[in-house]
């Protein structure tokens, strides 16, 4: 076997401090200077993050401020809600009030516009020689039911109806003679006129 060569073995440090081991500064282990170290890399990593909250609280310092501005006048304003609650019920119950007049005048122009042509219908009637018995309206078209001395007194009233301004193509839908002389139904388109 060949020889083997030790390593070569350094010599151990002289140590020339003479002061008795009390009085001599402590040896710092390695242990301790690398606990140090990763330290102050620890303290160095979370420098940026003490800067970013520096810098993310200064951004937030007016947003609190108007945050609490909004509050102060929120909680100023919810007072008022149930005021404001109670005056909106008053203006839906005043306008619910308002589209009933609005249909009732309607109704009433409407009544006012029927009756004028309920007395025209009256007025075109040739003296005692016709009387109406019912008049119907539906669709925009009245109704006549009557009776007549004669049938030409009809045929008279029909073209009295034609000549108003209501109406336009009355016709007589039946004449019929009886005993006591003769009952016809007329019917009487109203003219756009007349609506």
């Amino acid at each position: 076997m060949a020889s083997q060569q030790l390593p070569e073995r350094r010599p151990k440090l002289i140590d020339l401090n003479l002061l008795p081991l009390e009085y001599q500064p402590r040896k710092i282990s390695k242990l301790s200077i690398a606990l140090v170290i990763l330290a102050i890399v620890l303290v160095g990593s979370l420098a940026p993050f003490a800067f970013l909250k520096v810098d993310v609280d200064a951004q937030c310092a007016p947003l609190q401020t108007q945050f609490n501005q909004l509050d102060s006048i929120y909680k100023a304003l919810l007072p008022l809600s149930t005021q404001a609650r109670n005056l909106q019920d008053q203006i839906d119950a005043t306008e619910t009030k308002l589209e009933t007049m609005k249909s009732d005048y309607e109704t009433l122009q409407a009544s006012a516009e029927w009756s004028t042509i309920i007395e025209e219908i009256e007025d075109a009637i040739p003296g005692k020689r016709v009387a109406l018995q019912s008049i119907a309206e539906r669709q925009s078209q009245i109704t006549l039911k009557g009776t007549a001395t004669r049938d030409d007194y009809v045929w008279d009233y029909a073209t009295a109806l034609e000549e108003l301004e209501y109406f336009s193509g009355v016709r007589p839908t039946s004449i019929v003679n009886t005993a006591t002389g003769v009952s016809f139904t007329m019917i009487v388109p109203l003219s756009r006129g007349g609506e």
